[in-house]
């Protein structure tokens, strides 16, 4: 009779492709860089998640924050058809967007299921 941690090990490698998969089709959307990064790997019993940096922002929101310049005098940026400058800018922050945490309270449980089933 095979053991569970046997059939779980089988079943990890489709169960981090499909968790990806999940997780592409729930993330948002602007440039396609933040979707693009989006990797899941097994290691053992174990699924790794990896995206670009700013994905905890997208997930978690921003409070309201200044932003200035790092290495220059200026901000760029364009605005109402035209580039505008500023010395600062108060960004109002960003709402929560939970696409992570919510792919894993929708979608894991039935991936894993379905996935161990077939390793048996």
């Amino acid at each position: 009779m095979i053991e569970i941690k046997e059939a779980v090990e089988r079943a990890l490698p489709r169960i981090a492709i499909r968790f990806q998969n999940e997780l592409v089709l729930a993330s948002p959307v602007d440039t396609g860089r933040l979707r693009n990064s989006i990797r899941v790997e097994a290691n053992g019993t174990t699924l790794t998640i990896t995206m670009v940096d700013y994905a905890l922002y997208v997930e978690f929101g921003t409070n309201p924050h200044i932003i200035k310049p790092k290495d220059k005098q200026a901000l760029k940026f364009k605005a109402g058809g035209g580039d505008v400058f500023a010395k600062e800018v108060h960004h109002p922050g960003t709402r929560p967007n939970p696409f992570i945490r919510n792919t894993i309270r929708n979608k894991i449980s039935k991936i894993v299921q379905e996935e161990i089933i077939k390793s048996f």
